[in-house]
């Protein structure tokens, strides 16, 4: 049933049982009102009749007083009963003169024994004489010492006559009023519904937004009566809604932010495998869409799904696992899940150990190769000085070429250590930086002067504008390991007779540095690899150039801390072109 028709039935019925109600209590005061109306006028002729007889003691014989008791009731229109205080009945107009001495006790009649208490006295009852409803009045005569009653009754025709007709009436306003009731209903129904399908149209919006701009003008707020009190507090429910939804949405975002800037990424899943929350961080590391109410199963990385599973027997669960990013490459990532006691909700925090498992990587071949790099000179020191302490030194030729051998793997392996000191300071930041204005000319010249020897011997030069005054911000020191590791390579991998070029770029915030030779080049295959620790060309280990591979691992981390940059170009005809910038001062 609809609220139309439900709230149709309720006028309808309530307007109905008004009336009954109505009819009921109508009959009643009437009722009453014409039976104390009755009471009164028979008690104003009782009264009368006393008024002019006699004492009912004085009356000789029961025709006397039967005759008296027919004159009066003729004269009154009324039944007239003649009762001696005892109870017993010496006339009555409306029984037979026979019949009298027949007639009951009277004594115990109500109206009677009120008479007798009180002067007067009433009661209605059914009469067993004449067969009807009637109604009694008793009224004490005139004898002071011991007096008897006088009562008249009469039937209750003339009531019943009036309550027919009220009947009638009330049947004839009952038909008006069920007519009216429908109109009522109809129109009332019609009224609550059309506003009720507002509010209701509003609430039903509130169920997925706040109120629309719109909908919210279409409210009755303006209205003084219970409509426009249900559309104001609509109104306000929504503007508490909206502020709500805005105050969610920012601490979600703060929260969100907040996860993101742990570097964490997080995935909340419900008890039914459902994605209730997941910030931007866990999305980039497991190179994913949106997943917000997704079901884990829809997730494309198994090993997820097994971390669900363990944890919801175990309540937790770790697993490193490797992920497909695309174009070839691959991340590592942990990952750690917990099912929350509160809310029984698992929450899988990810983390990116791509870099961790190349550092660790890193470890494992710095360990590798400081290992094979330190085995060599200490392997030809220990077997030379074996040689001598077994007769070399007997031979003068023998001992100077083994000695020398020790010297120079001696001097090799100092460098190294060296170099694997100062490369770790630089790279921990305990290399003390001092930053001035540098003039990068002489900086250049100072180096070349003190490689002047070495380049002599492979008959090279260099080509650089000496006149050309540049100025940069770095650290002397600094700056002159890094020219002098450069330049160095460069003699070294050049061939006889050559060249090595240095250029300048000048940008708006950098100075570039181009140190150009005429080698061999190294090959692309190499050219990621070249500043890494210990890493060697297969031309550089196949040449007799020495060196620890250490050099430009070095120069890289001390461009770096110039805040400057490095890198290798490939000559368009022969050679190298390495290249760093420092900043302008």
């Amino acid at each position: 049933m609809g609220i139309r028709s439900r709230v149709f039935l309720i006028v309808f019925l309530s307007l109905g049982v008004s009336i009954s109600i109505a009819y009921t209590i109508a009959e009643r005061d009437i009722t009453n009102t014409f039976e104390e109306q009755i009471v009164y006028q028979l008690e104003k002729q009782a009264k009368l009749l006393v008024e002019n007889i006699d004492e009912i003691d004085s009356l000789k014989g029961v025709t006397a007083s039967d005759s008296l008791a027919d004159r009066l009731g003729n004269a009154s229109d009324s039944r007239v009963t003649l009762i001696l205080n005892d109870g017993s009945v010496i006339g009555d107009s409306g029984v037979p003169i026979d019949l009298i001495a027949s007639l009951d006790d009277h004594s115990n009649r109500k109206e009677v024994i009120d008479a007798l208490s009180f002067g007067t006295g009433w009661s209605s009852r059914y009469s067993n004489t004449t067969n009807e409803q009637l109604l009694y009045f008793a009224i004490l005569d005139n004898n002071e010492e011991k007096p008897n009653i006088i009562r008249i009754a009469v039937p209750y025709t003339y009531l019943d006559r009036v309550i027919t007709s009220l009947d009638l009436s009330i049947l004839l306003i009952a038909v008006v009023a069920f007519f009216v009731a429908m109109i009522t209903s109809t129109l009332s129904s019609n009224y609550t519904y059309k506003n009720l399908s507002e509010l209701d149209d509003a609430v039903s919006s509130l169920a997925d937004t706040p109120l629309k701009r719109k909908a919210l003008k279409a409210l009755p707020t303006q209205r003084v009566d219970e409509f426009g009190n249900v559309a104001r507090s609509i109104s306000q429910i929504s503007d508490k809604l909206k502020t709500q939804v805005r105050l969610i949405a920012k601490q979600r975002n703060q929260f969100g932010s907040v996860l993101d800037d742990l570097g964490e990424g997080i995935i909340v899943f419900n008890e039914s495998a459902e994605v209730t929350f997941n910030n931007d961080k866990a999305l980039l590391i497991l190179n994913l869409e949106n997943i917000e109410n997704s079901r884990l199963e829809d997730i494309p990385i198994s090993s997820i799904l097994s971390l669900y599973k363990t944890a919801s027997k175990k309540k937790k669960a770790d697993k490193e696992f490797e992920i497909d990013i695309g174009n070839g490459k691959t991340r590592w990532v942990l990952g750690s899940i917990n099912q929350s006691k509160s809310t029984k909700e698992f929450i899988l925090v990810v983390h990116d150990i791509t870099q961790l498992r190349k550092l660790d990587s890193m470890r494992r071949d710095f360990i590798s190769n400081v290992s094979h790099e330190l085995r060599t000179p200490v392997s030809v020191i220990r077997a030379n000085s074996e040689t001598l302490l077994n007769g070399a030194l007997d031979n003068k030729e023998d001992a100077k070429m083994f000695s020398t051998a020790i010297l120079h793997n001696a001097q090799r392996l100092s460098e190294m250590v060296s170099d694997l000191i100062d490369l770790s300071r630089i790279e921990y930041g305990e290399l003390k930086l001092n930053f001035e204005k540098i003039n990068l000319n002489k900086s250049i010249l100072k180096v070349l002067d003190s490689l002047n020897g070495l380049a002599a011997k492979k008959n090279i030069s260099f080509s650089f504008n000496e006149n050309l005054d540049v100025f940069v911000k770095a650290d002397s020191k600094a700056l002159e390991r890094i020219l002098i590791n450069l330049i160095d390579n460069a003699i070294k991998y050049s061939p006889l007779n050559s060249s090595v070029e240095i250029l300048f770029k000048n940008s708006e915030k950098n100075i570039e540095v181009n140190i150009i030779d005429k080698g061999q080049g190294i090959g692309i295959a190499d050219k990621d690899l070249i500043f890494g620790r210990f890493f060697r060309t297969a031309q550089a280990r196949a040449s007799d150039a020495t060196g620890s591979g250490l050099g430009l691992a070095i120069v890289k981390n001390l461009v770096h801390s110039l805040s400057g940059d490095v890198g290798l170009k490939n000559s368009s005809i022969k050679g190298c072109n390495f290249w760093f910038t420092l900043p302008k001062y």
